[in-house]
């Protein structure tokens, strides 16, 4: 027969799932490294002779804001004592000045309505931050100095404007001021000061600086310092720790920052502009920085002293943050109500447990244990083509946190070899769609993981985003074109895309060319033909077979092979082996004995029930994804999950276990609004024990 030699992709967005990293996380692959960078900071701009009137004029503005313009009596009675009382350096004040920014602002975060503080940068979440410096240029910038993987992606990549440290991400680390070593003891108490050059850097080293209020009469003081506002100084760590040793000061005169946070040309001001307000700009006096900033240590070293876990702990410290937040908005009339009613409670609830997970993995450092090597099991000879692989019932937070896409998700495995394995995520349809056969449905699209098929084939994947390729074919963009979407702050400017069908002709002079999708079929009896005659390659002893598009064309226009019977994927995962990656040498194995973020499913000898299942399920209660279908996808994709064994992993459900169960599939929500739907602004959502909310039911 003659097979149609066309086939209809369908797009239903545009935007694809951001590329994750599906190898061994961060925390295993390296023992972090944190080592000071010498830095002198440039002080020439604050310590000129105007500093002082630069101070006055912030107290007059203050003074301006709270009491409105003097009168001409109140002018005069009040020169005399002006002209002959020197300037008052304990006066307090704090008013609103979004959106002028200027050296010595504080910044305060409003929780956005694109999840963003959720999923992507959860630190931002009821953030401090003190800006730094500005840049001279605030339309072009100046060269960013941090390795290349830690800058946004986005329009001004690798410029800055503004730079600032987060003030209230206080952590149990701690350097000996005599050997630098990390201890428990008294020394230099280290807060999260960004995630730039910050305690997890990429390259190893870490920006240290420090905030001070010591006197410039002291000459060396005020040649290594740099004020911010009013007495409020920063220097680097190592001009610090040069103090202490030279004069008459200790590491309980500063308080210490590890990392920085920067804002590229023009982001700041979009983030704080209309249709966004997620920043409040304040000017504040030095005092009332450095009273929120003791209050904020003695705080948390009341909670170090009587925590009696690191949960309870980290809590501590971040509800002592929230705190710092919640005085600064008080300072200037703004109730924690006003500054949060933009989003529903629910979904703020959501972003404050996500913030707590985060707290656990960010703001404790004693008593990480490394795995020993010599106790891990050996999966090696289950893992082969044909594995079905699900997540762990007891979700990490390093998946919580990063890799939401793996949340209730079974993965097949399609190779495995010395160098990697490579799987295909199952469960999530996207909103796309392949018209195979005419006057049926057309058939959806999977995200089988971030890595294209193409590059994986031809082993040029390192490096590569499948997502580019996919909203490039969406949006018809040329490779060209500036990718604006500002990955750094987490928003994206999505818009809506009309259906539009984009036609793959197939017929015998592109036969060579490759197909940028992978399709599997459980067809026995096409199977058994074998791969020559058009049935595909068998993985591994299981009934699934990968086929070459044409052959599944064929048999499905033929009617030999059923639509049910048949997925689509577009992109695998790929898991990287080498002996120098974590404690076992990396790939899969890596997640599943070491992580324990996988377990293995293993089939009864004479059938594959594990496999027949879960693609049942899947194939019949998932559809092209649409804001319509979000909720049954979802459903559809945990009760696959759950069919592959016991959900409670032997263990009995505590009213805990049930919270932490419904955050998990509550972030899975939230990840597949923004990624697969892109629609992060319509994407209700919120925690609800035993199941997440149907909000956009409501």
């Amino acid at each position: 027969m003659e097979v149609s030699t066309v086939i209809a992709f369908t797009s239903y967005t545009s935007t694809i799932a951001p590329p994750r990293n599906n190898g061994i996380s961060d925390a295993v692959l390296s023992t972090t490294i944190v080592q000071t960078r010498s830095k002198v900071i440039s002080n020439t701009a604050l310590q000129s002779k105007n500093s002082g009137e630069d101070e006055e004029w912030r107290e007059f503005r203050a003074r301006l804001v709270k009491n409105g313009l003097p009168s001409k009596e109140s002018t005069t009675s009040s020169s005399a004592s002006s002209n002959t009382d020197e300037r008052d350096t304990s006066i307090t004040y704090a008013h609103e000045c979004t959106p002028l920014v200027e050296v010595g602002t504080i910044l305060l975060s409003l929780p956005t309505r694109d999840l963003c503080q959720a999923l992507e940068q959860q630190y931002w979440h009821r953030a401090c931050v003190l800006v730094t410096e500005v840049a001279d240029d605030l339309k072009s910038g100046n060269i960013e100095s941090v390795p290349d993987d830690q800058l946004a992606q986005g329009a001004n990549r690798g410029r800055w404007s503004y730079r600032g440290i987060l003030l209230n991400r206080y952590t149990d680390l701690c350097f000996d001021s005599e050997t630098g070593e990390q201890s428990t003891g008294k020394g230099w108490n280290v807060h999260r000061g960004g995630d730039l050059l910050g305690l997890n850097s990429s390259d190893g080293h870490t920006e240290f600086t420090c905030l001070h209020k010591l006197s410039f009469e002291d000459d060396l003081v005020k040649q290594v310092s740099k004020k911010l506002v009013g007495d409020l100084s920063i220097i680097s760590l190592d001009d610090a720790q040069m103090l202490c040793r030279e004069s008459n000061y200790s590491p309980s005169d500063f308080y210490t920052f590890g990392g920085f946070c920067s804002w590229r040309p023009g982001q700041l001001e979009r983030e704080m502009g209309e249709g966004r307000h997620e920043w409040l700009a304040l000017s504040v006096d030095h005092n009332s920085i450095l009273n929120e900033l003791k209050q904020q240590m003695d705080d948390c070293t009341i909670v170090k002293k009587f925590s009696n876990n690191g949960k309870s702990t980290s809590n501590g410290f971040l509800e002592s943050g929230t705190m710092m937040w919640r005085n600064f908005l008080s300072m200037i009339e703004i109730s924690e109500d006003k500054a949060t009613e933009r989003i529903p409670d629910g979904q703020l609830d959501f972003y404050d447990r996500m913030n707590q997970v985060w707290a656990v993995e960010n703001l404790l450092f004693d008593g990480n244990e490394d795995v020993d090597s010599e106790d891990v099991a050996d999966s090696t000879e289950k893992i082969e083509p044909g594995t079905l692989i699900r997540s762990s019932p007891l979700v990490t937070n390093d998946m919580l946190l990063y890799e939401q896409e793996f949340i209730r998700s079974t993965i097949l495995v399609i190779e495995e070899s010395l160098d990697a394995t490579v799987g295909l995520l199952l469960n999530h349809p996207m909103a796309a769609a392949i018209d195979c056969v005419e006057g049926k449905d057309a058939m959806p699209l999977r995200y089988g993981g971030p890595i294209d098929v193409l590059s994986w084939k031809d082993g040029t994947y390192i490096g590569d985003d499948i997502e580019d390729d996919i909203v490039d074919i969406a949006d018809n963009k040329d490779d060209d074109e500036d990718d604006d979407d500002e990955m750094y702050e987490g928003f994206l400017e999505y818009k809506a895309l009309d259906e539009g069908e984009i036609d793959f002709d197939f017929d015998g002079e592109d036969v060579d060319e490759e197909s940028p999708f992978l399709w599997v079929h459980r067809d026995v009896a096409l199977g058994s033909k074998g791969e020559k005659n058009g049935g595909g390659k068998r993985l591994g002893s299981s009934d699934v077979w990968l086929i070459e598009e044409n052959d599944a064309l064929e048999a499905l226009q033929s009617g030999i092979l059923l639509q049910e019977d048949t997925m689509i994927f577009n992109g695998v995962c790929i898991w990287e082996k080498d002996e120098k990656l974590g404690e076992c040498g990396g790939g899969l194995r890596e997640q599943i004995e070491v992580l324990k973020s996988f377990d293995i499913i293993e089939s009864n000898d004479d059938d594959d029930d594990a496999i027949e299942s879960v693609w049942d399920i899947l194939t019949e209660s998932q559809s092209i994804l649409v804001k319509e279908t979000l909720n049954a996808n979802i459903e559809g994709s945990i009760s696959a999950w759950e069919s592959c064994g016991s959900v409670t992993s032997s263990r009995s459900r505590t009213v805990k276990a049930e919270e932490r169960s419904a955050l998990c599939d509550a972030a899975l929500r939230a990840w597949v609004g923004i990624n697969l739907l892109g629609d992060p602004l319509g994407t209700l959502v919120e925690v609800r024990n035993g199941r997440i909310d149907n909000a956009n039911d409501r």
